[in-house]
């Protein structure tokens, strides 16, 4: 399967995850995703509390989990958190619209975001921002994996967004330090893997 294969195919989250098996989605991997994982291993993390934003199939809340940290995971679609409940009772997973989001205020001492950013269109993303800097602790630290404009297989304008480092930083940098931005790809299903950023950057 290609990107434009799965954007054909597309409707809406809880009707995707209700017709399709997690283990064939684009997205789906097993393991820890590899950039933050060297992020845990470099920072020397071992404890917290992690929230995993868009969980989607629950894999990576199972994994930092099973690290030792305290986490909850969060999606739009009922269904993803659903089929995420069979993945792992250690999990707090709870259906929640980000960006009209339940969540308590400095709540989490980190949060992963896997593919969450890049679908909210420019008007949200101020929102996006606003509710990151709520529920994360002072000097707590967003871990953001999104769509790279370097990825070439997907057109402009397109959802998922692509993003330069430019971007990220004009986006992000009045209400965060930026601690490191990097090219990377998202692993998963896809023939290829999609280009992407993965971005460090601390709550200021």
């Amino acid at each position: 399967m290609t990107l434009k294969d799965f954007k054909d195919k597309f409707s809406d989250w809880n009707t995707y995850y209700n017709d399709n098996e997690v283990e064939k989605m684009p997205w789906y991997e097993k393991n820890l995703d590899n950039d933050l994982e060297n992020e845990i291993i470099s920072r020397n993390l071992s404890k917290g509390r992690f929230l995993d934003l868009g969980t989607g199939p629950g894999t990576q809340a199972n994994q930092l989990a099973k690290r030792g940290f305290d986490v909850t995971g969060t999606d739009l679609s009922e269904n993803a958190i659903e089929k995420a409940k069979t993945l792992s009772n250690k999990v707090n997973f709870l259906t929640d619209d980000f960006l009209n989001s339940k969540l308590p205020d400095n709540e989490f001492d980190y949060i992963f975001d896997r593919g969450c950013f890049h679908v909210f269109d420019v008007s949200q993303r101020p929102k996006y921002v606003k509710q990151i800097k709520r529920i994360l602790k002072n000097n707590g630290k967003l871990f953001l994996k999104c769509m790279s404009i370097e990825e070439k297989n997907l057109p402009d304008n397109e959802v998922p967004h692509k993003f330069s480092k430019q971007q990220i930083i004009d986006i992000f940098s009045n209400d965060f330090e930026i601690q490191s931005i990097k090219d990377s790809v998202f692993k998963g299903t896809l023939d290829q893997f999609p280009k992407a950023l993965f971005i460090v950057m601390k709550k200021s």
